[in-house]
């Protein structure tokens, strides 16, 4: 293999740093709630243009939203991606509004063939995330000001093996083995500052820890056919079960006295127990169907769209609801590529992306469904004389209202993904 001891080190530096900060992060107060931020089409590929992937049958793409895909990796192919991504967040209320940024990791995925009718892939995908911070005042005749405070972070993560069989020329079969696994950490205070009484009572504080981990799996299904010499159509279904996964509580409440700006002392413990091993000690992850589709128009446009639904009314942690509905997303894109086969002007080998997208999220509150919606673009950077790429994309949206005391959220994403391709065993002959 060309280049081998590079691509090695690269493996090795992109999974080391994947391992130590492989949860992504967020700032959101919604995502207090359920499981958090989902993360999903976090490949800038897909981003740029809307998200589109269902239907995406590329044999120099990595594809794990859909892995009967991985029929599609070319003899003795090898192909590994990383990549990052950076979140600037307006929020927004009728009276009150703040900035926040986030960076992070975003994913590290393998793929390559097996046999000329099996492709395999494995890899390690942001699945959810918690990051807020919220805080409140209310002031009390007697005890003075009271403030709330609340926090969360953690998240979970998702280490997939998937394979798929090409059954016909024109039909592609395909499964994933996804683990999942995370903690989502929240707490709570209240903390009483000078007032009238001397009877103040003490600060109270609560940190629950959810631990999680455990099997869902996710069915591909994927069409290829070729019109005619220059349109390639592909028809691509996805659809996950209703998984079961094995969860673990641990709550400690405490009241507590500050006795300066760095000290704390625990005065008395009300709450101290954890929860697991019980019939309703697990979290119920809901099935997941999507369909997609694409147009390959002679190598010059490529355009997708994707329709998705999750039945999130399912959900379940510990056999409680929370204020979760069914969600749905539409998406779209377009590709063009002036001629991929151009040696002298390398303008017209960068892939130029747009995309857009519309869900109703699985946030319901106050009645309210909250929705997203956002436009993006992008661009694939081929490198020389390697069919290695560079992505980037940019993804400008909004999600929520200020409307029922809500809060809005407009952010701008930027991703950057790293592509390496290249070719396995084949004997190189020298001069």
């Amino acid at each position: 293999m060309r280049n081998n001891n590079f691509y090695l080190f690269l493996l090795f530096l992109f999974f080391y740093g994947g391992s130590v900060n492989a949860q992504n992060q967020t700032n959101s107060p919604y995502s207090r709630f359920g499981v958090g931020d989902l993360q999903s089409n976090i490949l800038s590929e897909y981003a740029a243009m809307g998200g589109t992937s269902i239907g995406s049958y590329n044999p120099n793409i990595i594809n794990p939203y859909n892995p009967a895909s991985y029929s599609a990796f070319k003899a003795n192919s090898f192909i590994f991606s990383t990549g990052g991504m950076h979140q600037t967040t307006k929020m927004q209320t009728s009276n009150l509004e703040q900035i926040t940024n986030s960076s992070s990791f975003s994913h590290l995925i393998l793929g390559f063939p097996l046999t000329k009718k099996i492709g395999a892939s494995a890899g390690l995908l942001p699945f959810s995330n918690i990051g807020y911070h919220i805080e409140d005042t209310e002031s009390h005749p007697d005890l003075g000001l009271i403030n709330y405070s609340y926090n969360g972070d953690g998240g979970l993560s998702l280490l997939y093996v998937g394979a798929a069989y090409n059954l016909t020329e024109n039909l592609s079969v395909g499964a994933n083995a996804n683990y999942l696994f995370g903690g989502l950490n929240r707490n709570k205070k209240v903390i009483f500052t000078e007032g009238e009484s001397f009877n103040k009572p003490y600060n109270t504080r609560k940190n629950s820890t959810i631990s999680a981990k455990g099997f869902f799996y996710q069915l591909g299904l994927m069409y290829n056919k070729e019109i005619n010499e220059k349109i390639f159509f592909t028809l691509g279904f996805t659809a996950n079960n209703n998984a079961k996964i094995a969860a673990k509580q641990t709550v400690l409440t405490e009241n507590y006295e500050i006795l300066s700006s760095i000290y704390e002392v625990v005065k008395d413990t009300i709450e101290d127990y954890t929860i697991s091993g019980c019939e309703d000690c697990n979290m119920i992850l809901p099935q997941n169907l999507g369909l997609g589709m694409s147009v390959d128009i002679d190598k010059k446009w490529l355009l997708m769209a994707d329709f998705s639904m999750q039945d999130w009314s399912a959900y379940r942690m510990f056999g409680k609801s929370d204020s979760l509905a069914n969600s749905m997303k539409f998406s779209g894109g377009l590709q063009y590529t002036a001629d991929n086969m151009s040696v002298n002007r390398y303008w017209k080998l960068i892939k130029f992306r747009f995309g857009g997208k519309f869900q109703n999220s699985y946030l319901q509150l106050y009645n309210t469904q909250l929705n997203e919606k956002s436009v993006s673009f992008g661009l694939g950077l081929p490198l020389r004389k390697t069919k290695s790429e560079i992505n980037l994309s940019v993804e400008i949206g909004e999600r929520g209202t200020i409307n029922n005391n809500l809060i809005k959220e407009q952010f701008l994403r930027f991703q950057i993904g790293l592509s390496l391709s290249d070719i396995w065993f084949v004997k190189r002959k020298y001069d």
